[in-house]
């Protein structure tokens, strides 16, 4: 699963997942697996559109699983593939562009941790380099205003 996902996604988003899925202990496929149910159970603006579709429509619309979509559906739980199969339809779009959509946001809402991962990635890759951790983690979190 996640092979053809990550490939797909923007560098950036695809360096963060794989990123959070090492410091998870975890495959990627694991971490896009979790993510992705998560994703699925916390409610978005198009919900209400998704909700209304299917009270007024006889025939709602739902996006047809594309052999992309099944490849990247496969190991999800069944409400959370119902959820995204919806969302895409209510979105007018293929199921597999709507997941990928989802995964790149998610790695671009990078976090506090994630910038502490990358400082360590980039201190892992050259030892000479020497950082001082809290003075990155007060200037991530005053950039972010926290």
């Amino acid at each position: 699963m996640s092979t053809i996902v990550i490939e797909d996604l923007p560098e950036p988003a695809a360096r963060v997942l794989r990123r959070r899925a090492q410091a998870a202990g975890v495959s990627t496929a694991a971490y896009i697996r979790v993510a992705l149910t998560e994703l699925a159970s916390t409610r978005i603006p198009l919900d209400d559109v998704v909700e209304f579709l299917h009270a007024e429509l006889p025939d709602p619309p739902v996006a047809e699983i594309d052999s992309e979509a099944m490849e990247l559906m496969r190991d999800l739980p069944e409400e959370a593939a119902r959820v995204f199969t919806r969302r895409a339809g209510a979105a007018g779009i293929a199921l597999s562009t709507y997941l990928r959509q989802e995964l790149t946001t998610l790695g671009r809402r990078t976090t506090i941790d994630d910038v502490i991962l990358e400082f360590r990635e980039a201190q892992d890759h050259d030892p000479n380099l020497l950082l001082d951790m809290d003075a990155v983690i007060a200037a991530a979190r005053y950039a972010r205003a926290e």
